[in-house]
């Protein structure tokens, strides 16, 4: 099967959230705007598969961890240890961000070497954290040490030497297993690391570490992760007092066999160093699309970089070069000026590592050329088509911080063979690049660049529209994406564009831009925000754009069907059992099911979970919320814990809250406490 698939995690993410204690200033007024300062905390979070990820974000003050969710998405460029000024309203379980100011005067948490670098010795602590009531885990200390900071074989150790030419290694201590107070599940990463800073405490002076990985079991339920990082440096409470550190949770099971764990521990360490992912980026038949396109992510498509998908790769030459594991002297920048340059192998001691090349000009996307050879702890593992050629990545507006693989042979379906070989030389269609590679030996890779000389061939431009919702109701304020597309061959001049809106009678919109300059063999993409009259009957209507050029004019348009208005209905919710006797001491577990009853017209709604009774029970989720369709329905659970001194007969409850609009249903079940506590749970 291809691994060329876009990742599609959003069902995913839900199962993740960490659960945590709310500050009582910030839960008194959930609906009124408030502004919240503190420090950034942002966990990176790998499924087992290494297929899917999500990233959380925590706002650290007053020894508290807040979390918080933004509304539109989160800004680029956020990393733990940053100070954050945040606006927005508290809901059921996290802050809503409507907007993040970052302190760009404040020190910053991670320094280039010292504590919390990125060169220079790391010094790290990894806490094995056992749960009362489980087996413990089957990976060994002594394992677990040789997969950290063995120097005679494959260890973080020893892949931090090799890929950072020595510049960055780490050394450390295993402490532990430690019977934590309670079996964790993995939504409360937050306690659970409390509760292991704890355990350790007696043993460990925390002012001496600033990375700190905690190995913990796999819980009954399950852990949706093999391992969570945070991206870079934060604030640690400690009894030693608050440190500055990263963290790391890892699952044990993985930690097993030993370049598994290897795999998992340079994976997270890399996000705790501040790397995302290496992914793949899929143009179909061609290596690479125009300009301005998407192409096909996979996440974790990268198969010769740990920060791939399960592998032992060097870091991607992008990703060494922004946390200075490369010199400036190994990096040549070719811009507009081709040449011949040799690349001596990844592995190799010195010589020029890396081409940055730009891809056109004035543009700011670029390909990055290295060399792979086997030889080394690391680079022998990987598939070996890639040792005979050129390794490149693009980097470009959408890569943001990770960095994007390309497969220069896209006549075969697989990942495992995408270098530029020898003898191959590749022109690029949409602008004026070439790139041969001449030769590729044990010594070096002979790349040639050039930038050539082309005529102009005018064509007529294409415009596409896309509606952001197929159906909308009388009211509604439906968007369309515009996306314009100079098709002149790229020897011809960047042209400006006239455009004029396309929208049905008697509806309103705002004004589009009256032009648009585009590169030839170049996109550019817009929005059309359209008003639908409340008066719309309902059926088909179209909306789009009119691109003109000189003579040349094209029109874009796409069809949306105006449907009967949205009746919103509050939602189904059951919980089962309705009642349960339980012993003081024990878990009691419900089955809880909401149908989301709105019209079909209507938009997904999103629905957050919560309890308040009895006062002072433990409570955790399957899940903290689920996003529905009209008629959409789902079932979690919900967990409380029967305090030892509990008797008698005690209401539980359960609350739905929904978005923007407040509690939306509620249900309660009883329980009867009797007996006495059990001796161990």
């Amino acid at each position: 099967m291809s691994r060329k698939w876009l990742i599609a995690a959003a069902v995913w993410l839900a199962a993740c959230n960490t659960q945590v204690s709310v500050p009582e200033e910030l839960t008194a007024n959930a609906t009124r705007e408030e502004v919240v300062q503190g420090e950034l905390e942002v966990r990176v979070v790998d499924a087992p598969s290494f297929k899917a990820s999500h990233e959380e974000y925590f706002l650290v003050a007053g020894g508290r961890h807040l979390p918080l969710a933004f509304t539109g998405g989160a800004p680029e460029g956020l990393r733990s240890g940053q100070r954050v000024t945040l606006r927005g309203t508290q809901g059921e379980h996290r802050f809503m961000a409507r907007s993040v100011e970052v302190d760009r005067h404040a020190a910053a948490v991670q320094t280039p070497s010292g504590a919390c670098g990125v060169t220079g010795v790391q010094r790290s602590l990894v806490i094995l954290a056992a749960f009362p009531g489980m087996p413990q885990p089957a990976a060994t200390p002594q394992g677990i040490h040789a997969a950290f900071f063995s120097t005679t074989q494959r260890s973080l150790a020893t892949y931090w030497s090799e890929v950072s030419e020595g510049r960055t290694t780490t050394t450390g201590t295993v402490r532990g297993w430690y019977t934590l107070d309670r079996a964790y599940s993995c939504s409360e990463t937050d306690a659970m690391r409390d509760a292991a800073v704890r355990a350790a405490d007696a043993d460990v002076d925390f002012r001496q570490y600033d990375r700190i990985f905690i190995v913990h079991p796999n819980p009954t339920q399950g852990c949706a992760y093999a391992g969570q990082a945070t991206l870079s440096c934060g604030q640690v409470a400690t009894a030693d007092g608050t440190v500055t550190a990263s963290t790391a949770w890892l699952v044990a099971d993985w930690m097993t066999s030993h370049d598994t764990a290897v795999k998992l521990v340079t994976h997270e360490a890399g996000h705790n160093l501040s790397l995302n992912h290496a992914s793949s980026r899929d143009f179909g038949a061609q290596p690479l699309g125009m300009p301005g396109t998407l192409g096909v992510i996979d996440e974790y498509g990268d198969l010769f970089s740990s920060m791939g998908d399960w592998n032992l790769g060097h870091y991607a030459a992008p990703h060494k070069a922004r946390i200075g594991w490369l010199a400036p002297s190994a990096v040549a920048q070719v811009d507009g000026t081709g040449g011949t340059f040799t690349l001596a192998p990844v592995v190799a001691s010195g010589g020029l590592k890396a081409l940055k090349v730009r891809r056109r000009a004035g543009a700011n996307d670029w390909l990055w050329v290295e060399y792979r050879r086997p030889v080394g702890l690391y680079e022998s593992t990987l598939a070996s088509q890639v040792f005979g050629g050129a390794l490149i990545h693009l980097a470009d507006a959408d890569t943001r911080d990770g960095t994007h693989l390309l497969d220069f042979t896209p006549g075969t379906s697989s990942w495992s063979d995408p270098a530029l070989l020898p003898g191959t030389t590749w022109n690029d269609p949409y602008s004026d690049l070439s790139l041969t590679v001449e030769a590729a030996t044990a010594a070096g890779l002979t790349v040639s660049i050039q930038y050539r000389t082309t005529t102009c061939v005018q064509a007529v431009p294409e415009v596409r529209v896309t509606p952001l919702e197929p159906s909308f109701w009388p009211g509604a304020r439906p968007e369309f994406a515009l996306e314009v597309i100079n098709r002149d061959s790229v020897g011809c001049a960047p042209s400006t564009f006239q455009l004029s809106a396309i929208v049905p009678p008697g509806w309103g919109a705002d004004p589009l831009p009256a032009q648009r300059t585009i590169a030839a063999s170049s996109s550019d993409t817009l929005g059309l925000q359209t008003y639908v009259p409340y008066s719309t009957l309902p059926g088909p209507y179209t909306a789009g754009v009119t691109v003109t050029r000189g003579s040349q004019s094209v029109q874009g348009t796409a069809t949306v069907e105006v449907v009967e208005r949205c009746i919103a209905t509050p939602p189904t919710l059951s919980l089962s059992p309705a009642t349960v006797t339980a012993a003081p001491g024990s878990d009691v577990t419900w089955t809880v099911s909401v149908t989301n009853n709105d019209s079909a017209s209507c938009n997904w709604v999103w629905y957050d979970f919560g309890s308040n009774l009895p006062e002072g029970w433990d409570t955790s989720w399957s899940d903290w919320g689920v996003n529905l369709p009209p008629g959409g329905a789902y079932t979690f659970t919900m967990t409380k814990t029967v305090p030892p001194g509990a008797r008698g007969t005690h209401t539980v409850d359960l609350i739905i809250h929904q978005e923007d609009f407040g509690i939306a249903a509620s249900a309660t079940a009883t329980v009867n406490v009797a007996g006495t506590t059990p001796s161990a749970r």
